[in-house]
């Protein structure tokens, strides 16, 4: 092999400690020839190596230079230019290694020459590589069938792209539907939202309701996931929704729920005659939309490859159980704010009238914000969102209630925004409407008796029915891979007009990543010699990135997840897995070429 070597004295950085000369005479008789060059990675400098190496053909080549963590890509290029593969160019760091760290002359002399000597011997054994060039997958999947979910899986689909649509309820929309008025215009949440489910019904969109992803592994452009749907037995895309099933059911096992989008029939599988194993047919015979109802639905479970995840599941509300202070799910009419948006919804519990639990027209409410917010013993942010929909609720209280009386526990105010404000201020002009300020929820506590009482400081509030808004969980936990995005309310706690925004912030994200067709992968992956290879399974636990699996009883290598980590090589009882541009030949090559030099070194045999 031949092989030769460039040194860069990197502007005299590197020769200010390090004599070319004395080094040229150390190795002239080890390589093919060395050059040298005032400073390799100037762009003013590049046409005359990929000249010299073009006319010199070496088949390896050593560089002198600073750490390959710095200019190793701008090197390889140079080579490949040259007609050089890029992985048989070796970068020995004598600048940060040697020059900026030894002050003796002679000792960086030495020290330059014994890592030059571990680099020629490794190179020695090294094979050519090549570089892995992977199609990327275009498919995206996107896992949330709330607003964000749907106005991204909508726009993806429209620009060309497949688009799984995962939701692991049985209906779509999320939590949105339950809103009869949004802030801050009090516009009807279900009339935003249906179309745009009408929309994903409609079209090309891959749509798994009642699914969850079990295992998403990968990179972006090759992303695979396990999902694992449960059966629905009614067909989401065929089911009309006339309740023609709910009213001739026996048993009263199949409704239509308003609330839930799309409107179609859902089948309480504990309830059903037919699925507790009895013989009744009733609803198929009664359905006008043929093969709507599907009673030989199974659990599916199924692999996709994808290009890219979207997250978009959407926010959580802090369980207000755990401050059992304020009585929720003790006390009756003490409701948490997704609660209290069901009363207000027309579809809802009590068709949108509020009362109390035993029928009566509240004659006090009381709105409690920063339940867990912006506190150190729980979530010590601010949720954003609560002041904005706490004072939508005085305001829809007030149309519905002209003569009940609201009263507002609040920390903080938080109102963001040009628009924000404006029911802020209708409830301060409000004469029955009051806002406290506390300063911790320790100075809050509620206690039932014929009424619910709030004591605040010195004072006892009686109330009627009682509003908690708990703090926003934004700050779950999700598995981080390469390709998988985050979008909507997961992130942080967004208003719907955010939440919208941002979901088309990543679709064109992604639809400017995908102009891209192939992912190109270093050849550094893992090999598997079957000879050698017993199938004991070590490997496929031990491995971080889920590239090995067992098939048809045989260990596969998913060279396309392998990020040449190394992990399952040093696992493998059997030796028989080894590592490209790793291998056992090469590392100990390049140690015996360190040894070998430092004894030349030290018996004085090389340098004078």
């Amino acid at each position: 092999m031949q092989i030769g070597a460039i040194f860069c004295s990197c502007a005299g950085q590197i020769t200010e400690k390090i004599d070319f000369e004395k080094l040229q005479n150390l190795i002239r008789n080890k390589v093919a020839w060395i050059e040298k060059f005032e400073l390799a990675c100037a762009e003013k400098t590049h046409q005359k190596i990929i000249n010299f190496l073009s006319l010199k053909k070496p088949e390896g080549l050593i560089i002198l230079a600073c750490s390959p963590k710095n200019k190793e890509s701008v090197f390889q290029k140079l080579g490949e230019k040259a007609g050089i593969n890029p992985y048989m160019i070796n970068i020995v760091n004598i600048r940060e290694q040697v020059a900026w760290v030894i002050k003796d002359r002679d000792k960086a002399l030495k020290k330059a020459f014994i890592l030059f000597s571990g680099a020629l011997e490794r190179l020695k054994k090294q094979k050519p590589l090549f570089e892995i060039k992977i199609p990327i997958c275009n498919d995206i999947m996107i896992v949330g069938g709330g607003i964000a979910g749907i106005v991204a899986a909508n726009s993806l689909s429209k620009a060309g792209k497949k688009v799984y649509l995962i939701e692991q309820e049985c209906s779509l929309g999320g939590k949105i539907v339950k809103y009869e008025k949004l802030f801050p215009d009090l516009t009807c949440g279900p009339c935003m939202i249906h179309p745009m489910i009408e929309e994903v019904l409609n079209s090309n969109i891959e749509l798994r309701l009642n699914s969850k992803v079990e295992e998403l592994k990968g990179f972006y452009g090759a992303i695979f996931a396990k999902i694992l749907s449960k059966p629905m037995y009614v067909n989401p895309k065929k089911c009309i929704g006339c309740s023609e099933c709910e009213q001739i059911c026996p048993v009263k096992a199949i409704k239509v729920e308003p609330m839930k989008l799309p409107v179609v029939a859902r089948i309480n599988s504990e309830k059903c005659l037919y699925l507790q194993g009895q013989d009744c047919d009733l609803c198929i015979k009664e359905c006008p939309v043929p093969e709507a109802i599907n009673f030989d639905e199974s659990e599916k479970k199924e692999s996709l490859k994808v290009g890219a995840v979207l997250w978009a599941t959407g926010l959580e509300l802090m369980d207000c159980k755990v401050l059992p202070e304020f009585g929720y799910g003790r006390f009756k009419d003490v409701y948490d704010s997704l609660e209290f948006e069901e009363i207000l919804n027309i579809e809802g519990p009590t068709s949108g009238e509020i009362i109390t639990s035993s029928g009566e027209i509240p004659e006090k409410i009381a709105i409690v914000h920063c339940v867990g917010s912006l506190d150190e013993n729980y979530y010590p942010y601010c949720s954003k969102i609560c002041c904005q929909y706490a004072f939508k609720f005085n305001r829809v209280l007030r149309q519905r209630l002209p003569e009940t009386e609201i009263v507002h526990f609040v920390k903080e105010i938080v109102l963001p925004g040009k628009n924000a404000y404006r029911l802020y201020s209708q409830a301060l002009k409000d004469p029955l409407t009051k806002i406290l300020r506390y300063n911790d929820l320790k100075e809050l506590k509620i206690t039932k008796e014929d009424l619910l009482n709030v004591y605040f400081k010195n004072d006892k509030i009686s109330c009627d029915i009682v509003v908690l808004c708990p703090a926003i969980i934004s700050d779950r936990k999700i598995e981080e891979i390469s390709g998988l995005f985050l979008t909507g309310s997961i992130k942080e706690p967004l208003t719907i007009n955010e939440t919208i925004n941002d979901a088309m912030a990543q679709v064109g994200n992604l639809l400017c990543l995908f102009k891209e067709e192939k992912i190109i992968k270093q050849p550094f992956i893992a090999k598997i010699d079957y000879n050698k290879c017993s199938r004991c399974g070590i490997c496929i636990f031990q491995c971080p990135y889920k590239a090995i699996e067992i098939e048809m009883g045989e260990v596969k290598m998913m060279e396309i997840l392998c990020e040449g980590c190394g992990t399952c090589v040093a696992s493998c009882p059997s030796n028989a897995i080894g590592l490209n541009g790793y291998s056992d030949e090469e590392i100990l090559s390049e140690i015996y070429g360190i040894l070998n030099a430092t004894k030349e070194v030290d018996n004085g045999s090389t340098v004078a």
